[in-house]
């Protein structure tokens, strides 16, 4: 199912969101990593976005068939 797709990367996204700050706020921030984390959480964000605009436009034309 698309939506459970959508949930899935947004899921993970939160979840290198979550590494990054636990990887900044150690003794010793390993900022290489945590900059790594956060542009991977961008990239599933904009990923489930993306998925979610083509369900929203997949919709909107089948209820313009119907018409």
């Amino acid at each position: 199912d698309q939506r459970h797709e959508v949930q899935q990367w947004l899921l993970k996204s939160q979840r290198d969101l979550k590494a990054a700050r636990r990887l900044f706020s150690g003794e010793d921030p390993l900022l290489d990593i945590v900059v790594y984390h956060c542009q991977q959480s961008a990239e599933k964000a904009l990923k489930a976005y993306l998925k979610k605009d083509t369900i929203i436009a997949i919709t909107s034309l089948e209820a313009s068939k119907k018409i």
